[in-house]
């Protein structure tokens, strides 16, 4: 199809800013998430995002949902892509499955928030104005550590996340504001014990990656136990104290059944 926008494109990153660039047209502040956003992040560090085995797959993005139907119509009527209606299998509407028919490559578009272990609301605040063209670190960091079930595939982007970044208390597109993840924790035990063992998790992976020089292993370990402390000195509220004294013996993640679709 023709269009101002020009084709699709088969290199990820290439369409992936095509169409954020297409949504700034629309005024619509479409932020790219998933294992292309961490490697946007930490550009030095896409060869050995590579070498660990990690792969792009698809290309995923957050939009407000006030947008929705702007959003539907560019990647329809503008920029080539057919979108999947929701059905009673993908009954959500803050989430829009368009695909690319030609390279049968999915794009998945979320509104408002990410919800799959835990919840990580973008609206409340407007965290999608704090960055581009990915969302910011902090949620970035959140968007992998909020998955109980973490695995190998997470684990690696966060490796290449702390390699680039360190930790800080502001909005910074080098450092990841440990002070917002802080804040954001302290008031829910659930999502507190997920990351941080999550944390501990990366820690102990981290000395298995071959790959790395020791030099880098001592970095991304020191960055994380950074980030921890952080978390761990902010003051919690009373809910996160009641719901601690429970602890495990109560589920404190929402079950997600399946994660191959989100987990990008």
């Amino acid at each position: 199809m023709s269009s101002k926008y020009g084709e699709i494109k088969d290199d990820f990153l290439e369409e992936a800013m095509r169409l954020v660039a297409a949504a700034e047209d629309i005024d619509a502040p479409l932020r790219i998430i998933g294992c292309l956003a961490f490697r946007i992040k930490a550009p030095d560090y896409i060869d050995l995002h590579k070498k660990m085995g990690r792969v792009v797959t698809d290309i995923d993005f957050l939009c407000y949902y006030k947008y929705q139907r702007k959003i539907i119509n560019l990647f329809r009527d503008e920029l080539g892509y057919h979108w999947v209606p929701p059905s009673f299998a993908r009954a959500s509407t803050l989430r829009d499955l368009f695909i690319d028919q030609k390279r049968q490559r999915k794009i998945d578009v979320f509104y408002d928030h990410l919800e799959f272990c835990h919840k990580i609301d973008f609206k409340k605040k407007k965290r999608l104005e704090e960055d581009n063209p990915t969302i910011p670190l902090a949620e970035l960091f959140l968007e992998k550590t909020q998955i109980v079930e973490i695995n190998a595939k997470d684990l690696k982007d966060l490796i290449i996340t702390f390699l680039a970044h360190d930790i800080s208390e502001t909005d910074d597109d080098s450092r990841v504001n440990g002070y917002y993840i802080a804040q954001r924790l302290r008031n829910d035990w659930g999502f507190y014990h997920t990351v941080t063992t999550n944390i501990q998790k990366l820690i102990d992976f981290v000395p298995t990656v071959e790959l790395l020089t020791q030099e880098q292993t001592d970095l991304v370990i020191s960055r994380a136990q950074k980030l921890r402390q952080l978390i761990e000195d902010e003051p919690k509220s009373g809910g996160w104290k009641r719901r601690a004294k429970v602890g495990t013996k109560k589920r404190w993640y929402k079950i997600v059944h399946s994660m191959e679709g989100v987990r990008k």
